[in-house]
């Protein structure tokens, strides 16, 4: 069962990274030119929602062909 958005715990940028199989500069370089997943910005701190990763990742898929 998922959380409700305001508790469930987000990702820091190096395990959303390591979600991602990306390294952590590749994400930082993402963000700046307005590419990657959702995040949020919490007192400066930039934060990732699993979810989002998941959605993110799912829109990416490929299906082989026949």
């Amino acid at each position: 069962m998922l959380l409700p958005d305001e508790v469930r715990p987000r990702l820091k940028n190096d395990e959303a990274a390591a979600a991602l199989g990306v390294k952590p500069d590749t994400l930082k370089a993402w963000r700046s030119r307005g590419v990657g997943p959702a995040f949020v910005r919490v007192n400066g701190a930039i934060r990732y929602d699993p979810v989002d990763i998941a959605v993110y990742l799912g829109a990416r898929r490929v299906e082989p062909r026949a």
